[in-house]
C-alpha cells in the first residue's frame, strides 16, 4: 500500500502523449465516384504480387488459360489388360496350392492299409461302446456338466452331458 500510484488524469482530459479527440470536428466526407455494388462483381481470386504478396483481381479480368494437350498413348500394355492378365495369373496359383493340398490329403489316404482300416474299425466299435458299459443307473439323481469353449471371432461351442 505504500507503493506510489502511477498517474491519472481526471475524467475527459486526454492522456499524456495523446493526441486530443475533437468530437466536434469535420465528418470525413465519403468518396467519390461510381459505386460498385458486391452484386454486381464476381468471384475475387488472390494472385501473387510483384512484392511477394498477393494481389485480389476479379476472375472475370483474369486471361482465359488454354487446356493442356492431351498426353500420348502409353506404350506397353493396355491397363485393362493387365489387370486380367495379373488376375489369371493369381487363379492359376491358387488352383495349383489347391490341387497340391487336395494330392497330399489323397496320398495319405491311399497309404492306409487293410490293418490300418481294421484299427480304425475296433478302436471306433470300442469308443461307441465304453460309454454304455460303465453307465451305472441310481435312481432319478441326474448331473449335468456344461462345457463351453469360446473360439475365434465369437464363436462359442457348447457341450451338455448328463450323468
Amino acid at each position: 500500500m505504500s507503493e506510489p500510484q502511477p498517474y491519472r488524469p481526471p475524467p475527459g482530459e486526454p492522456l499524456p502523449g495523446w493526441p486530443a479527440l475533437d468530437s466536434y470536428g469535420p465528418a470525413q466526407q465519403p468518396l467519390s465516384g461510381a459505386v460498385e455494388l458486391a452484386a454486381e462483381r464476381g468471384p475475387v481470386v488472390y494472385i501473387p504480387g510483384a512484392h511477394g504478396g498477393f494481389v485480389a483481381v476479379r476472375r472475370d479480368d483474369l486471361p482465359t488459360v488454354h487446356a493442356p494437350a492431351p498426353l500420348p498413348a502409353p506404350v506397353g500394355m493396355d491397363p485393362v489388360a493387365q489387370r486380367m492378365a495379373a488376375a489369371g495369373l493369381g487363379g492359376g496359383a491358387l488352383s495349383a496350392g489347391v490341387g497340391w493340398g487336395i494330392s497330399e490329403a489323397a496320398s495319405g489316404i491311399a497309404g492306409i492299409s487293410g490293418g490300418g482300416l481294421m484299427w480304425l474299425a475296433i478302436l471306433l466299435l470300442a469308443s461307441r461302446l465304453a460309454p454304455s458299459a460303465r453307465r451305472v443307473r441310481e435312481g432319478d439323481t441326474f448331473i449335468t456338466h456344461h462345457h463351453v469353449t469360446n473360439r475365434w471371432w465369437g464363436r462359442s461351442h457348447t457341450s451338455i452331458r448328463n450323468r
